[in-house]
C-alpha cells in the first residue's frame, strides 16, 4: 500500500467518524417503548423525542407520567453505546406545581383538548371530583380525572390540595347530591345564591339547621342547602352497586336532557357521558369514551339480535369494517335502548315498534355485560377507588 492510499483511508475514516448520527431509526425504537407504556393517549402521557446535538450525542426530550418508560428508553440507547442527555420532564411536574391534587369546585368543570377556551370540549367533571394536576400554563391545569381521562381545564374550576389536604377532604363528612339540578345559597334564608348544583355533586356537610344543611364547597366557600336530596357519601359509596333496575331508573331521570358533545353532567350529556353518569350514580367509575367502555365487561353475542341481552347491558354502535365504536346506549329490555342522541331518549331495535331506530339496528356492532363483573381498571367501584 503506497503513501497516497494510506492517506485516503485515514481521510475516509475521519469523514465517517464525523458523519451525524441517524436519529430516525433510534426514534422508531423509542416510539415502540412509548406506545407500549401508553397505548391510549387519552389516559396517559409518554412523549419522548430524540434530538441530535451535531457531535454524535443525543438529547432525550419530552414528558411522561411513567419514569420507568424514560429509564427504559435511556437504557436502550446506553446498550447501543450512545451518549444521551436526559431532558425529560416527569409528570406531575413537581417543579412548577407544589400541590399535585385538586378537587373540582364549580358545579361543572369543562375539560378541553388544549389550554384555551376555544379548544374542543372533550369531557366534564362535576363538583367534588378529585383530580391529579399534571402541569399548568397560563391559568390552565392539565388534569387527570378518576376515570384516568386527561384534559385541560381553567384553574378557577379546581381547588388545589396538598397530600395532607386531599386526605383531610377524603376523611371529611361528605354528602352527595341526588337531584338533577339545584342551588346552594350564601345565607340560611336562601336569599343570596352561592352556586348551582348538578346531579352527583359532592360537598362537605358542616351541620344541620331544621330543614337546612350548612355545607362547605371544595374551595372552602360556605353555604346552605335544603336537607332533601342529599345522601351521606361514605354510606352511599359503601352500599351502592350496579343493579339493572336502578341503572334504568337513573337513566330515565335524564330523559329529555339535551345532547352535548363532551358533556357528562345533567347540564348536557353525550352518549358515553350518559352511560358514565348512570354508572357513577350506581357506584362505578367507568371509562369516559364509548370506544373505551366497549373494552370492559363480558362480551355478548350479537348475531341473534337483542335476544341475548339483559337489562343494564351496554350496546355499542358504529362501523363494522373497519371496526369503530361511535355510539353507546343502555339496554332496558323488550328491544329498547336508552341513549343520548340529540337528547336522552328511548329507541327500539324492533322494526315493528313506533320508536324503531334503523340507525341503531343496522349499526349494532357489540355488546358488553358490566353487571356482576369483577372490578377492573376502567370499571371500578367508587368504594375501591383510592382517589375518593
Amino acid at each position: 500500500m503506497n503513501f497516497n492510499s494510506t492517506i485516503a483511508i485515514v481521510v475516509f475514516m475521519l469523514l465517517c467518524s464525523c458523519r451525524p448520527m441517524s436519529v430516525e431509526p433510534l426514534q422508531k425504537e423509542v416510539n415502540v417503548i412509548t406506545n407500549r407504556w401508553v397505548p391510549d393517549k387519552r389516559v396517559g402521557i409518554c412523549k419522548l423525542q430524540l434530538e441530535g446535538t451535531g457531535n454524535n450525542q443525543l438529547i432525550l426530550r419530552g414528558e411522561t407520567m411513567f419514569p420507568n418508560a424514560k429509564n427504559e428508553a435511556l437504557q436502550l440507547l446506553k446498550n447501543k453505546g450512545i451518549t444521551v442527555t436526559d431532558s425529560v420532564r416527569i409528570l406531575p411536574d413537581s417543579v412548577s406545581i407544589q400541590k399535585v391534587w385538586g378537587v373540582v369546585s364549580l358545579s361543572v368543570a369543562n375539560l378541553r383538548s388544549g389550554p384555551e377556551h376555544s379548544s374542543e370540549m372533550v369531557s366534564q367533571a362535576i363538583m367534588g371530583t378529585p383530580v391529579r394536576i399534571l402541569k399548568q400554563t397560563d391559568g390552565w391545569f392539565l388534569i387527570q380525572t378518576p376515570d384516568r381521562y386527561i384534559a385541560w381545564t381553567n384553574q378557577y374550576a379546581i381547588q388545589t390540595m396538598s397530600n395532607s389536604e386531599i386526605s383531610d377532604w377524603r376523611n371529611s363528612n361528605r354528602i352527595i347530591y341526588t337531584e338533577t339540578y339545584g342551588t346552594a345559597y350564601k345565607d340560611i334564608q336562601k336569599s343570596i345564591v352561592l352556586c348551582d348544583l348538578v346531579l352527583g355533586a359532592i360537598v362537605t356537610k358542616v351541620t344541620d339547621h331544621k330543614d337546612i344543611t350548612q355545607i362547605l364547597l371544595p374551595d372552602g366557600r360556605a353555604g346552605f342547602v335544603s336537607k332533601q336530596n342529599w345522601l351521606g357519601f361514605k354510606p352511599w359509596k359503601d352500599s351502592v352497586s350496579l343493579v339493572s333496575d336502578r341503572m334504568i331508573s337513573m337513566g330515565e331521570r335524564l330523559l329529555g336532557f339535551p345532547y352535548l358533545w363532551g358533556g357528562t353532567s345533567s347540564k348536557g350529556i353525550d352518549c358515553s357521558g350518559f352511560v358514565k353518569t348512570v354508572c357513577f350514580l350506581n357506584g362505578v367509575v367507568l371509562e369516559r369514551d364509548a370506544s373505551q367502555q366497549a373494552k370492559h365487561g363480558k362480551i355478548l353475542e350479537i348475531n341473534q339480535g337483542y335476544g341475548n341481552f339483559q337489562k343494564g347491558d351496554l350496546l355499542f354502535f358504529g362501523n363494522k369494517n373497519p371496526y369503530k365504536v361511535t355510539h353507546v346506549g343502555i339496554y332496558i329490555g323488550d328491544s329498547e335502548v336508552i341513549h343520548s342522541s340529540g337528547f336522552v331518549h328511548i329507541s327500539s331495535l324492533d322494526k315493528s315498534r313506533e320508536n324503531f331506530s334503523d340507525v341503531l339496528s343496522s349499526g349494532l356492532i357489540g355488546a358488553r355485560r358490566i353487571i356482576g363483573i369483577s372490578p377492573e381498571q376502567g370499571l371500578l367501584p367508587i368504594r375501591q377507588h383510592n382517589w375518593y
